[in-house]
């Protein structure tokens, strides 16, 4: 093993949503101009690496994730997903027999009150829930009698198309029981704000705790009307549905139980803290005072959504993976830096879902731009998180560092071609004033990405907008004075760049990461 101080630096840039598509005018990466990275694909190559499905342990076909992504990076395996767990649950009935979900149910019948069930309306290819785990949901519902439960629905346009919650709605209502009805809608904007912008989230809290919203009989009639203001489904206003003397059907009422049933963490916290947090104010500074505090509601996570959650109690609670690579590289120092819209990937979801440094790392945030529209800066902070990096080199500060670069994905995420081009061409002089630094000490960067998406930002058919992931290959790439890739593997997926590390450092890799080591052998 090498010893920290005394080896050369390896970096791994993990360039968010960079697939490999075909070169058509809907591809920002092939219509960009990126010198840096077409030398690097004549001089050393790439290997395809799959980063959705199966390769990642999410449903087979479904598009990659960055939770999946950086998740399997530092495990160096497959690690099977909530999702998956989940629809397994579904499949073998267990779902039905879980003991949170049964508790949720006998509260309400304890107390004669009614339930909610809270998420993203959405299709199976997004990370964030899955529309099987919502029909299974109300099933469940009816299955236990209970005569009234409401939902509270947040419209996507991200991991959907930009105007597909009428075709959701649809597909929604045929799975709907007696007694199931939606009570409010908005767009994901503001009931999954991860930034930490509390004034996006008030209005979340607000319409489903108060009924604070635009008064409309129907969620079609909410969603029309976000269409005739050039909203997409993400930017859906706040929508209370109403009685005909104009009330709202309902709001959240002291003994209810609440199941938010998204399946990842880091867009559920913030608004599950405002419903669940005693002193909400005091933990979270710069958020906002809520002027209904709901007592004693049972508040079911369908995944486990973290620390300082009061009772909250989880469906599908997580089971940590060990022996990560920030745990086998923890004689070395580590740095893993992102901004803060991809922060939690590059420290939880990387480290194994461990909230708390697990082999000594250090890690840093830099501010993502406070916008409602990353496409007015393209850029966003990569050039900042790259003058960390290379400062850390030059100082000789870390032996490894992770840097996630979230542009390409964030931007192409918008299905704005010619700003998805701009990050992406940001991305790439930043990637070149890397791989210079890096070449400066002889150190060793693999560049690769979490999933696809800013390779196919159009529809060339169309036009129409393509704000999804997808379900791509995606390349990884080594520059190395002394290491170079087996170009001839055809099978590599995500967790064999954790192993590869392992070898570049000397560092045994430990049994449970079954990936192998994407290095060519007798170099």
């Amino acid at each position: 093993m090498m010893k920290s101080g005394q080896c050369p630096p390896v970096v791994l840039a993990i360039i968010d949503g960079w697939g490999i598509g075909a070169p058509d005018k809907g591809n920002a990466i092939a219509q960009a101009h990126t010198p840096a990275f077409d030398a690097l694909n004549k001089q050393p190559g790439y290997i395809e690496i799959g980063a959705s499905g199966a390769a990642v342990g999410l449903p087979e076909d479904q598009n990659g994730n960055s939770e999946a992504g950086h998740m399997n990076i530092g495990a160096g395996r497959v690690v099977k997903q909530d999702d998956v767990v989940i629809l397994d649950s579904i499949e073998k009935d267990t779902f039905f027999e879980n003991k949170t979900f049964t508790e949720a149910a006998e509260h309400v019948k304890r107390w004669g009150t009614q339930l909610h069930l809270m998420g993203l309306l959405t299709d199976v290819q997004s990370a964030h829930s899955d529309p099987r785990h919502l029909w299974a949901l109300l099933d469940l519902c009816a299955a236990h009698k209970l005569p009234q439960v409401w939902l509270h629905l947040f419209t996507d346009g991200r991991d959907s198309p930009p105007q597909h919650a009428p075709t959701l709605l649809k597909q929604l209502r045929e799975h709907m029981h007696e007694g199931q009805q939606i009570a409010s809608l908005v767009g994901r904007f503001y009931g999954m704000d991860r930034k930490k912008e509390w004034k996006n989230t008030e209005k979340a809290y607000n319409l489903i705790a108060l009924g604070d919203g635009i008064a409309f009989k129907t969620p079609e009639e909410a969603v029309a009307h976000g269409y005739s203001t050039n909203k997409t489904d993400e930017f859906i206003d706040p929508s209370i549905m109403i009685k005909d003397d104009g009330t709202p059907l309902t709001t959240v009422q002291d003994n209810d139980s609440m199941v938010f049933f998204n399946i990842r963490s880091d867009r559920a916290r913030q608004l599950t803290k405002a419903f669940v947090q005693k002193d909400f104010e005091k933990m979270n500074p710069g958020s906002f005072k809520r002027s209904k505090v709901i007592q004693n509601i049972r508040f079911v996570g369908m995944t486990h959504f973290g620390p300082s959650l009061d009772s909250t109690m989880f469906a599908f609670p997580p089971k940590p993976v060990e022996d990560t690579l920030p745990m086998v590289l923890r004689e070395f120092r580590q740095l893993y830096l992102s901004e803060s819209e991809k922060f939690a990937h590059v420290t939880f979801f990387l480290n194994g879902g461990h909230a708390h440094p697990v082999g000594g790392e250090e890690r840093q945030v830099i501010p993502s731009p406070k916008l409602d529209h990353y496409e007015e800066q393209p850029e966003m902070a990569t050039e900042e998180l790259i003058d960390i990096v290379v400062d850390g080199i030059a100082k000789k500060r870390f032996d490894f560092f992770v840097v996630n670069i979230a542009a390409p994905d964030m931007i192409a995420h918008t299905g704005n071609l010619e700003a998805t081009m701009k990050a992406v061409e940001k991305t790439d002089t930043e990637i070149a004033r890397l791989l210079a630094e890096v070449a400066k000490v002889n150190g060793h960067i693999i560049i690769t990405a979490d999933h696809g998406n800013a390779e196919k930002v159009q529809h060339i058919e169309t036009g129409a907008m393509d704000t999804e992931h997808s379900a791509v290959k995606v390349p990884c790439y080594l520059v190395s004075p002394t290491h170079k890739l087996d170009l001839s593997k055809k099978d590599a997926v995500l967790g064999d760049i954790a192993p590869t590390i392992c070898e570049i450092l000397e560092v045994q890799k430990p049994d449970a990461m079954t990936g192998q080591s994407l290095l060519a052998k007798n170099e």
